[in-house]
């Protein structure tokens, strides 16, 4: 092929492959502050929508402080395209640029609203989008599941609309923000602050704040975990199971050398595990 033809194919195609996906800035149109014009999400929509409208939301992980948004994000949401499942990436304010809570669930809640106030234009059903979040991405997906009804947005925007998530996939989250022996340290900094208060720390451990009538759960972890302690989603599957919430858990023992931070192509036994998430989504009655 020559230089020209392939000139050619590029401005012929590549507005297809870019119309595929568009970001927003999700305080557009409010009284946005500097601090928020950082914050945006990017639709990824399938060519053939699954019949059942379900839909995504996904947080990257980075320790609340930066984001994995290619690996924890955008390869993600490609990937559930492929398999007729609408994704939008939320890029969520972080430690990095100065944010604590509750700036990252104030993103998540605008997030969600947004997705279901254009649900016909997205072709998904609103009462079907879940959440999906990797590492500190996960306790934050895990925060909107726990906290849904806390509505942290309607303080200076109020909504009837019903932001609580159809489901609630962890993948090898923080979860714990008290336990000593398994917090993960720097998560806790970047999301409270270096004078965060023990009654904020207590609230934001996910464990002791599980309630009833909660979404379903899907839970993924690796014993050779070298980043989050595995036993963050240990103790939050069994406070779930105690409390009777359904939930699908996968532990596995070994998943490539750190066990962390793999996305959707984790090397050993992990390996497919978004297929089996996949399954699962599809599954909930």
């Amino acid at each position: 092929m020559t230089k020209l033809r392939l000139i050619l194919c590029f401005i012929l195609f590549a507005p297809l492959c870019i119309s595929a996906q568009k970001s927003i800035r999700i305080w557009d149109g409010t009284d946005m502050t500097r601090k928020q014009k950082w914050s945006k999400l990017t639709v990824f929509l399938p060519e053939t929508p699954d019949t059942s409208g379900i839909s995504v939301v996904i947080c990257p992980g980075g320790s609340y402080y930066w984001m994995d948004r290619d690996n924890e994000g955008y390869s993600v949401a490609k990937y559930l395209n492929q398999h007729c499942i609408a994704a939008f990436v939320l890029q969520y304010r972080t430690a990095r640029k100065g944010n604590h809570h509750p700036a990252m669930i104030e993103d998540l809640e605008r997030a969600m609203y947004l997705v279901k106030q254009n649900a016909g234009k997205y072709k998904i059903n609103p009462e079907k989008l879940g959440v999906m979040g990797f590492s500190a991405g996960g306790h934050l997906v895990g925060t909107q599941a726990i906290y849904s009804d806390t509505r942290f947005l309607d303080a200076r925007h109020k909504t009837d609309v019903s932001l609580k998530p159809y489901f609630a996939a962890m993948i090898y989250p923080v979860v714990t923000m008290t336990n000593e022996e398994i917090v993960h340290k720097k998560s806790r900094e970047n999301l409270l602050g270096k004078q965060y208060s023990p009654e904020m720390a207590e609230k934001m451990s996910l464990e002791k704040n599980v309630v009833t009538n909660m979404p379903p759960f899907f839970l993924l972890h690796c014993k050779n975990d070298q980043t989050v302690d595995y036993h963050n989603s240990v103790v939050f599957s069994t406070i779930l199971t105690e409390k009777d919430n359904p939930h699908k858990f996968l532990l596995f023992d070994e998943c490539g050398e750190k066990g962390h931070g793999f996305g959707i192509q984790p090397i050993g036994e992990a390996a497919g595990w978004i297929d089996v998430f996949i399954s699962w989504v599809l599954s909930i009655e």
